[in-house]
């Protein structure tokens, strides 16, 4: 909700209020409690992903703790994997669509009587959604993050700067409960398997098996795809093996576009297991900041992200195996930036192969 003054939202947020106003957990210092419900319920991957900390640092702090998790329904498998107690998925459009339906939902929420409530969406703009539906909860303490206008949560956490790491401006809403968790970036240390059918093929590619994803989500966070072909052409003579160029829903253009040196490849359709699968597979990825190159991190994929638009510091993930460079500075001479790039990609390499 990009202007919570409008009065039209204020509204809806005093009508969010009223709505499902009993309280249903009981009443205690966050400090103390031992169970805890996370609401992150939009549909980007990374966004899920970026709360791996979060969920560590709460049971490390605290063994025992039961922790809840409101995702929404098209991200089930990354909701798994994340390893809450409990899960509950939300389709938000049933709000509209399917009204009965996500009030079992809801009423499901309700019913597991959570004393606290986390609204886990990000803290640089207000989001009605995941601050009502932890309102909706029913949790006499609700977690949030201080942004300019109204507000469902009765405890109200200060961000960092603007351009802090995002796993430690999460792991911030852990301190009305009292605990102050180390920065640590993602990691998931379930056993993604590629389908059957994918391994075959794999195995038939040349190591070093290089990625290459020049999509994102959004277009202002993509490297020139020119750039990535020719970084492509040079990885081909200096390292040999396989680029294995991948891609999502919409991105066939830019994929294609990178077909071009030997022995480079377009990966197959997957969801988001078989990704994980082939994402353990890579020795080398080098990608956008996009919700993927999250994923990549926290399996352990040697990873180069590139950030055109958005801040290195605050996206980039601190990892041995991690390079993150800013690119697309006018100023900076193209073989110059592709001479960095190639750079970082031959030292992960070296680690990665000499392992």
């Amino acid at each position: 909700m990009r202007d919570p003054g409008r009065p039209a939202s204020r509204l809806l947020w005093w009508l969010a209020r009223k709505t499902f106003a009993r309280r249903t957990g009981s009443p205690q210092d966050p400090a103390s409690a031992e169970r805890v419900l996370v609401v992150r319920a939009d549909e980007r991957v990374g966004n899920l992903v970026l709360l791996e900390p979060l969920f560590s640092a709460l049971r490390r702090s605290r063994p025992g703790i039961r922790i809840g998790l409101l995702a929404a329904r098209r991200m089930e498998i990354a909701a798994r994997a994340l390893g809450p107690d409990d899960l509950f998925l939300i389709e938000k459009r049933d709000f509209m669509r399917r009204p009965s339906r996500w009030l079992r939902v809801v009423r499901a929420v309700r019913a597991a009587a959570y004393p606290v409530a986390i609204d886990g969406s990000s803290w640089h703009e207000a989001s009605f959604t995941h601050n009502a539906l932890a309102h909706f909860s029913g949790a006499p303490v609700v977690c949030s993050f201080r942004r300019p206008g109204p507000t469902l949560a009765t405890h109200l956490v200060d961000p960092g700067p603007a351009d802090e790491y995002e796993v430690t401006q999460r792991l911030r809403l852990l301190l009305p409960l009292g605990i102050t968790a180390a920065c640590a970036w993602p990691r998931l240390d379930l056993d993604w398997q590629e389908p059957a059918s994918l391994a075959p093929w794999l195995d038939a590619l040349p190591r070093p098996r290089i990625g290459l994803w020049p999509g994102a989500r959004k277009a202002e966070n993509r490297w020139p795809t020119s750039r990535f072909a020719r970084l492509g052409e040079r990885l081909a003579g200096a390292a040999g093996g396989t680029r294995i160029v991948l891609w999502g829903p919409g991105e066939e253009p830019l994929r294609d576009a990178l077909l071009r040196p030997p022995q480079t490849v377009a990966a197959p359709p997957t969801d988001l297991v078989a990704l994980a699968g082939l994402l353990r597979r890579l020795d080398l990825l080098v990608i956008n900041d996009t919700g993927p190159m999250h994923l990549a991190v926290a399996l352990g994929t040697p990873t180069v992200a590139l950030f055109t638009a958005t801040s290195a510091s605050r996206f980039g993930h601190p990892a041995l195996f991690v390079k993150n460079l800013s690119v697309g500075d006018p100023a900076e001479p193209e073989e110059v930036e592709l001479a960095r790039v190639m750079a970082a990609c031959s030292m992960l390499l070296s680690a990665k192969m000499g392992s």
